[in-house]
C-alpha cells in the first residue's frame, strides 16, 4: 500500500506543478490534468502487472519496483506467560486483511454517499418538471436551432442551469424575458451539453464520494468544476462578438450574486457561481488562452512522466530470447518479476496459488541467485504456514534459506533465523528453535535488539527442562531491560522464577516473586508469594 500512495501522491503534485505552468492556457487542459489525478487515485498501481518480451531494446525496459509493497523478512514473536503466539507471516498478512477491509469499508461508505446523491437529484428533477413549464420556444428567441433538447421554465435564482445525461434540459429563470440574456444562458447551458460536461459532472462527484476522506480530491474536484466552467465561458466567448459574452455574464452575475443559494446537488450545472469565482471568471474572459508549443510540451511531459512513475512499479515478466530448442537463462529481471508475482499473490491472500508459483520457482531453484533462493524458501514456509501451521515442512523450507548462510550476507541472514526461530516455536520445535538462536547470536552485533530473542530461547530450554541454560539468559534478559530504563516484563520473571522452582532453588524463587509482586501488584501474586514462602 505504501507503493500505491507514494505513486498517487508524487504524481499528483506532478500535475498540480503543470497546472500551474498551465495557469494562461485554455481551461480545459487544466480539467484534463485534474481528471488525471482523480484517475490515479482510483488506478491500484500495487496490483498491476504487465508483460514484455525481451528484445536488443531491453535498455529502455522501465525500472521495476521503486517502492516494494512487502517487507516480509521481519520477524519477532510475542509472547504471554510461556506460550508463544503465532509468528509475524500471520501477523503481516492479518494486518493486511485488515487494511483492505478497512480500504473496502470506506470505498462502500463512499458508494452509499454517491446513491444518496442519485436518489436526491432524482427526486429534486421531479419534483423541477412538476413545478415547471415546457417551453422550447426560447430556442428561437436565443436564435439557435433547437438540438435534441428542451428548455423548461422555472422559479429558481440561478439565471441557467442544466440536468440530464441521455436526454438533458435547459432550465431557466421564469423571470427572465431579456433576449440577450436568454441568449447568453441558452448559449453558455447548450456548450456544457455539447462538451458532455454533465457525464463528468457525475464522474467526478462519484470519485470525490468514493474518497470522502481524501481533502485533496475534495479540492480537485472542487477545482475541476471550476474548470469546466471557465472551459465553457471560452468557448461561449468565441461565437459571440467581440465583449458580448462578458457584458452579459456581468449582468447576470451582478444580478443573481445577492441571492445566490447554492444547490444541496452537486451533479447540477449552473451557470453562476460564488461572487468571488464570478469575478474570476470576468477577468479570465479578459485574457486570452491560446494554445501554445510550451503547453504542448508540458502536456507531453506529464503525460510521459505519469506513465514513468506508475508502470515502472508494474510487475515487468520478460521472456528471454529462444535459439532453437535451447532457452536462455532466466534475467534478472524475470527472477525479481517472478518474486514479485508471488507477493503480490500473497498481499492478494491466495495461498494456494501462491504455492503452485513456488514450486515452479522452486523446480528452477538454481537459476536464482542466493539472495533470491533464501527469498524463495522463506516465501514457502510463510504459505504453508498460512495453509497448514503444523506441517513439517515449513521448517524443512526454512532449513534450505538457512543452509545458503556462507553466500548470505549478516543483514540477509539474520531476518531469517529470526523469522526460523518464530516458526520453530509455532510448532514447539524447541531443538530447532535453539539450533537457530545460536546461529542468530553468533553473528549478531550488540546493536541488535535481542529481548525477544533471549526470551524466546530462554521458553525453549525451558521446555527441553535445560533450567540451568534457562537461568542465566532470563537474568541477562533482566538486566538488559533495567539498563535500557525498561520495566521487566512480567511473563519474563514469572518464567525466571519457573525455572528456580524446577531448578529447587527456593530462595532465588521468592526473591524473584517478590520483585514480580512489587512490580505488578495483584491478589494473584501475592498468594503466589505466600504459597512459596510456606513451602521453602
Amino acid at each position: 500500500m505504501i507503493s500505491y500512495l507514494t505513486i498517487t501522491l508524487l504524481i499528483s503534485s506532478l500535475c498540480g506543478l503543470a497546472i500551474l505552468l498551465l495557469r494562461g492556457a485554455p481551461a480545459r487542459l487544466r480539467f484534463y490534468i485534474c481528471l488525471l489525478i482523480l484517475v490515479t487515485w482510483l488506478t491500484p498501481w500495487q496490483l498491476m502487472q504487465f508483460q514484455t518480451v525481451s528484445n536488443a531494446f531491453d535498455t529502455f525496459t522501465l525500472p521495476l519496483n521503486i517502492l516494494s509493497e512487502f517487507n516480509w523478512v521481519k520477524s519477532a514473536a510475542k509472547t504471554q506467560n510461556t506460550e508463544l503466539v503465532a509468528p509475524v507471516t500471520a501477523q503481516s498478512s492479518s494486518s493486511l486483511f485488515t487494511f483492505y477491509s478497512l480500504w473496502l469499508a470506506a470505498f462502500s461508505i463512499g458508494l452509499v454517499l454517491f446513491l444518496k446523491d442519485a436518489v436526491s437529484y432524482l427526486k429534486l428533477h421531479k419534483r423541477w418538471i412538476k413545478n415547471s413549464t415546457l417551453d422550447n420556444q426560447t430556442w428561437n428567441t436565443a436564435q439557435i436551432a433547437q438540438p435534441n433538447c428542451d428548455i423548461r421554465r422555472i422559479n429558481s435564482h440561478a439565471p441557467g442551469m442544466t440536468t440530464g445525461l441521455t436526454t438533458p434540459i435547459i432550465w431557466l429563470d421564469s423571470n427572465q424575458h431579456d433576449a440577450e440574456k436568454i441568449r447568453t444562458i441558452v448559449l453558455h447551458e447548450l456548450t456544457h451539453i455539447r462538451q458532455h460536461d454533465p457525464y463528468w459532472l457525475w464522474a467526478i462527484n462519484l470519485v470525490q464520494r468514493l474518497f470522502w476522506w481524501n481533502p485533496l480530491i475534495w479540492f480537485t474536484a472542487h477545482y475541476a468544476r471550476q474548470q469546466i466552467e471557465l472551459s465553457c465561458d471560452e468557448q461561449c466567448k468565441k461565437h459571440l462578438p467581440e465583449g458580448r459574452y462578458q457584458l452579459q455574464l456581468i449582468k447576470l452575475t451582478l444580478q443573481v450574486n445577492t441571492q445566490q443559494h447554492s444547490l444541496p446537488m452537486p451533479a447540477v450545472l449552473q451557470m453562476s457561481g460564488t461572487p468571488a469565482f464570478n469575478l474570476q471568471r470576468i477577468n479570465k474572459l479578459n485574457e486570452e488562452h491560446n494554445m501554445k508549443k510550451r503547453y504542448v510540451v508540458v502536456m507531453a511531459s506529464l503525460l510521459s512522466l505519469t506513465g514513468w512513475i506508475g508502470f515502472s512499479n508494474a510487475t515487468i515478466n520478460t521472456q528471454g530470447n529462444t535459439q532453437g530448442n535451447t532457452q536462455q537463462p532466466a534475467s534478472h529481471e524475470m527472477q525479481t518479476a517472478s518474486l514479485v508475482n508471488v507477493l503480490n499473490t500473497i498481499n492478494n491472500q491466495d495461498f494456494i496459488g501462491a504455492q503452485t508459483q513456488l514450486g515452479k520457482l522452486a523446480n528452477n531453484v538454481q537459476s536464482f541467485d542466493t539472495s533470491q533462493q533464501a527469498k524463495i524458501w522463506k516465501l514457502h514456509a510463510h504459505v504453508l504456514y498460512e495453509l497448514d501451521a503444523k506441517n513439517p515442512q515449513i521448517i524443512a523450507y526454512m532449513d534450505k534459506a538457512v543452509a545458503l548462510e556462507d553466500s548470505l550476507s549478516a543483514s540477509e541472514l539474520l531476518p531469517i533465523l529470526q523469522m526460523a526461530q518464530a516458526l520453530a516455536a509455532s510448532q514447539e520445535r524447541w531443538d530447532k528453535q535453539l539450533s537457530y538462536s545460536n546461529k542468530w547470536f553468533e553473528i549478531a552485533d550488540n546493536n541488535v535488539d535481542k529481548k525477544e530473542l533471549l526470551f524466546m530461547t530462554a521458553v525453549s530450554h525451558y521446555s527441553l527442562q535445560q533450567y540451568d541454560t534457562a537461568i542465566p539468559l532470563l537474568n541477562e534478559l533482566v538486566l538488559i531491560s533495567e539498563t535500557q530504563g525498561f520495566q521487566p516484563k512480567e511473563n519474563w520473571l514469572n518464567l525466571l522464577m519457573a525455572n528456580y522452582v524446577e531448578n529447587k532453588n527456593a530462595t532465588q524463587a521468592i526473591a524473584v516473586q517478590e520483585k514480580i509482586a512489587m512490580l505488578f501488584p495483584s491478589d494473584k501474586n501475592e498468594k503466589l508469594l505466600n504459597d512459596l514462602s510456606q513451602k521453602r
